[in-house]
């Protein structure tokens, strides 16, 4: 039976494994606290918790969500997120967006405001972005060796770095999306908050990934802090294609077997979808430039003798840092339109090289490669609900349906 749905699942377990090793022993406690919070769900945190916002409220967070617009479509696989602090006498102390996967979240770049570390957090966050689009001067760049070095800290041990905000008078803090309870390349935000002394946050919307899902809410209210989580479109809107991303949902395929169950009549009928769209000049198609590797990993591979063992090539190609920015939009073609032809032309030499770079491209992005032809990839992921009905597509294609 085709699938209607597939499971989206943010990182394995054995990533997860990996990144929380990485960090030391002092916050072990912590992260096994703030584990057992993911891998439940919690019907209990509900928006009927935004009863007190204000319009004070709205305000501010139509302002986070301003922040968020600037990361928008360089976070991947994150969401973009913007978060704005105020004191008890509504002034704005510290303000930031997520520019990119790796680097510290909304809410820390506005606490490294609001403790002092930067003299301001959306610059900060803009720093990150102009460092790896190349438009970076000096001054930019001695700013980024300080978020660095910031951000490492972070990572090693964040109570420092907040305590100067944990003394000061009440805080609030708003965030378009649910702050974060599981480690990742980062300490979880709803930890961040709780070690800067914050009193109060308000939260634009609930994060749908498995790994929060409340669990941040809920992290923040058992440390005592007040928490009004609204369900506001705008801050919706910003994590649309995260959420498809992210959301379990039901299936008869688990996305571990999902490349096996595809059979080659589906993508003999996939193909011959393609073919159609193609010939009418409607087939959505992406190539990859020469900058669209973050570091130089692949032209340093292309340059190697390469050994023929296919498995020696496929864990090579997996260290390749593809750019957050082309990602995000083919992720958005598929989302769209289900099929999309990507050219690697300028990605490898060898064809039979494509297609183990488009497999790795594919898993990212939990798509299926449907064919290769030379340096082309066809890409395949049904949306929800599904746009092609491949039942249908396989059935129209069989000798029994034409012969009727």
């Amino acid at each position: 039976m085709v699938p209607s749905f597939l499971i989206y699942r943010a990182f394995p377990a054995s990533l997860l494994l990996l990144l929380c090793q990485a960090f030391p022993a002092h916050s072990f406690q912590t992260q096994t606290t703030l584990r057992r919070n993911v891998v439940t769900r919690h019907p209990s945190i509900t928006t009927s918790h935004a009863t007190s916002a204000t319009s004070t409220d709205q305000a501010f967070l139509d302002q986070a969500v301003t922040w968020a617009k600037m990361g928008l479509g360089h976070t991947f696989p994150n969401p973009a997120v913007g978060c704005v602090l105020v004191n008890d006498q509504n002034q704005i102390i510290g303000q930031g967006f997520h520019p990119r996967a790796g680097y510290p979240h909304a809410e820390v770049f506005a606490l490294l405001q609001a403790s002092g570390h930067v003299s301001d957090g959306v610059r900060a966050a803009q720093c990150v972005l102009e460092q790896f689009s190349g438009s970076s001067d000096m001054t930019r760049s001695t700013e980024f060796t300080q978020i660095q070095e910031l951000t490492n800290q972070y990572r090693n041990d964040p109570s420092p770095l907040f305590q100067p905000l944990a003394d000061h008078a009440s805080v609030t803090a708003y965030v378009t999306l649910e702050p974060c309870c599981h480690y990742g390349q980062t300490p979880p935000c709803a930890l961040a908050l709780q070690l800067a002394g914050v009193q109060r946050v308000v939260v634009g919307f609930r994060d749908p990934n498995p790994r929060v899902d409340g669990g941040g809410v809920q992290f923040l209210q058992q440390k005592g802090i007040t928490v009004e989580l609204m369900d506001d479109p705008a801050c919706a809107s910003l994590v649309t294609a995260f959420c498809q991303r992210i959301t379990p949902r039901p299936t008869e395929w688990p996305i571990d077997t999902y490349n096996e169950q595809v059979t080659g009549a589906m993508r003999s009928a996939l193909r011959s979808v393609a073919g159609r769209q193609k010939a009418a000049g409607t087939l959505p198609e992406v190539s990859w430039a020469k900058d669209m590797v973050v570091d130089s990993e692949l032209w340093a591979l292309q340059e190697q003798p390469v050994e023929e063992d296919v498995e020696k090539l496929n864990a090579m190609y997996k260290t390749i840092k593809i750019k957050p920015e082309w990602m995000e939009h083919l992720d958005q073609l598929l989302w769209d339109h289900e099929l999309v032809q990507v050219r690697l032309n300028n990605a490898v030499n060898k064809k039979k090289d494509a297609k183990l770079v488009g497999q790795v491209i594919a898993a990212q992005l939990q798509a299926h490669v449907t064919q290769t032809l030379g340096h082309t990839c066809l890409l395949y992921r049904p949306c929800v609900p599904p746009v092609l009905n491949l039942n249908a597509l396989v059935q129209e294609a069989s000798p029994s349906s034409s012969s009727t």
